[in-house]
């Protein structure tokens, strides 16, 4: 895994996004379509709902399966499924990027024909951490477009800052008093066609969502989350995260290891 670790970060600063060509080994990728195996071969659960980060499920709402299958920090388990050993052949290549970085949580994600389409959101609102300095990472562990549910991004929407937590499942904010403040129509769409052994690295507040496939079969992908080390832990920016359980309120994010929390 080799990149232009300045060209990188150019990208990063200018479009809030950045394609990494070729960048996972066969050996990685194979790695997370063993641990996609093994987490539905011991019927691991998969995410309930969308993360409603300051008040409880609206009921209303449908399962998170209507819109993907979800599996949350699979890195932190032991035994089949685990995702401990990707993240750690993909560690060299986040140094590189983001050096002494901590890996915050993981998912495995995939969508099924018949899920509704993932809307435009940041990452960020729905962590318990002071700032969006970090990265993430998305990798998809077969060949995929946007007729097979890939995906994009709004390109320079890095610059509006944190924005307000959005209902997954309509889009909106969950605050509805709150104004969104973006509009994916404003912003050059990046829609990539992913190979396998590409990936995409984009910044927390970058804006990004996938369409609904229309293909046969699924879209598995992997995304994995690191945060400078100087981030901390804010049980405000998203008291119903499940780490805020177990995680001091303003400690370092690289302070407590967490192996078996995510998923308490």
């Amino acid at each position: 895994m080799s990149i232009d670790v300045h060209e990188v970060h150019e990208t990063l600063r200018t479009d809030g996004v950045a394609l990494l060509p070729g960048v996972a080994s066969a050996a990685l990728v194979c790695s997370l379509r063993d641990a996609l195996a093994g987490l539905r071969a011991e019927a691991r659960p998969m995410s309930k709902q969308v993360l409603y980060v300051d008040g409880p499920e609206p009921p209303d709402r449908p399962p998170l399966t209507a819109l993907m299958d979800q599996w949350l920090s699979p890195h932190s388990i032991e035994g089949p499924g685990s995702t401990a050993p990707a993240a750690s052949a993909l560690r060299p290549l986040i140094e590189d990027l983001l050096p002494g970085a901590v890996l915050f949580q993981d998912l495995m994600l995939v969508k099924q024909p018949g899920q509704k389409p993932f809307p435009w959101h940041q990452d960020y609102p729905y962590w318990p951490v002071d700032r969006p300095d970090g990265l993430v990472v998305w990798l998809p562990l077969t060949p995929t477009d946007s007729d097979s549910g890939a995906l994009r991004f709004a390109r320079g929407s890095h610059r509006l800052g944190p924005r307000p937590v959005v209902d997954l499942h309509d889009g909106r904010p969950q605050d509805a008093a709150s104004d969104l403040g973006f509009d994916a129509a404003d912003y050059e769409w990046l829609v990539p066609r992913y190979e396998v052994g590409d990936a995409v690295v984009f910044l927390p507040t970058t804006f990004h969502g996938s369409p609904a496939t229309k293909r046969n079969g699924e879209r598995a992908a992997w995304s994995s989350i690191w945060l400078d080390p100087s981030c901390r832990w804010s049980h405000t920016n998203a008291p119903n995260h499940p780490l805020c359980r177990v995680v001091e309120d303003g400690a370092p994010v690289g302070s407590i290891s967490l192996a078996g929390s995510a998923n308490r």
